[in-house]
């Protein structure tokens, strides 16, 4: 895929990087930037050599939601509801949005505001590392919406920020800054501006430490605890299970014993 509005790369050290591209309006999201980023995360999360990924914005922004005139005031806005409502006559699985089965960690680099749209790909990811310049703001509210169609954003807010901290900051629309969203847990680590994508690549390498077969199982229980904790006793009887007969299983083992660092290949 031609990419015009995400910039997307892969370092050589297992680390893909996302950027997305459209500094002019802050990084608004529409339908073409939305189809390239989703294209960019299915390529990462299907390509073994990345490890990580990080998502972030050029310029100014990481992301300020929704390009209301170029999707929700524009012709491609039915032709578009119509094709999702005829894949669910046809019983297709849903087109959910954002970091949707993708199990690799995740990092957010946070360079600006991140609002809206913009603030739900920001909760999708593992790990947040915020500038000093980034805002946060749950604009939905302020568009008559709840959110993005999916409910990860809410609940995932709920998790992080407690119930009534994130109420009172989803039903005001509020704007929060860098610190206070350290201080509710939104953001991990809020660094300066320069040193952002530094931080964001030593997260990545400290998140690389771990067995990536186990990362991915950690991940989809916990989005299960989330979403459907009534399947979670069997999914860990039987993902975990899966992981204890494993290559890598086996070689973290040897490796503790002979004290020595374990050198994983995802079989």
């Amino acid at each position: 895929m031609k990419y015009e509005q995400i910039i997307y790369e892969k370092e050589k050290d297992g680390i893909a990087i996302i950027t997305h591209n459209r500094p002019e309006v802050r990084n608004a999201e529409g339908w073409q930037l939305k189809d390239e980023r989703r294209h960019a995360i299915e390529d990462a999360r299907d390509d073994d050599e990345v490890r990580v990924l990080i998502i972030t914005g050029a310029g100014t922004a990481f992301g300020a939601g929704d390009d209301i005139k170029g999707m929700w005031l524009s012709p491609e806005r039915a032709q578009r509801t119509l094709g999702w409502r005829l894949e669910a006559v046809k019983g297709m699985p849903p087109r959910l949005p954002y970091l949707a089965g993708f199990w690799k960690p995740a990092i957010a680099a946070v360079n600006g505001p991140a609002v809206g749209a913009g603030l739900e790909m920001a909760l999708e990811c593992d790990v947040r590392i915020a500038s000093e310049n980034a805002k946060f703001g749950w604009f939905f509210v302020r568009r008559n919406l709840q959110g993005t169609m999916s409910p990860t954003g809410l609940t995932r807010m709920s998790h992080i920020m407690g119930l009534g901290r994130a109420l009172e900051f989803m039903l005001s629309g509020e704007m929060m800054d860098a610190t206070e969203a350290e201080r509710v847990g939104l953001a991990n680590k809020v660094v300066p501006q320069e040193r952002l994508m530094d931080k964001a690549r030593e997260m990545a390498r400290k998140l690389m430490q771990g067995a990536p077969l186990a990362q991915m199982v950690i991940k989809q229980m916990v989005h299960t605890s989330m979403f459907d904790p009534t399947r979670l006793a069997d999914m860990s009887a039987t993902l975990g299970g899966t992981l204890r007969q494993t290559e890598d299983h086996m070689e973290a083992a040897r490796a503790f014993a002979e004290k020595r660092e374990a050198v994983f290949k995802m079989r």
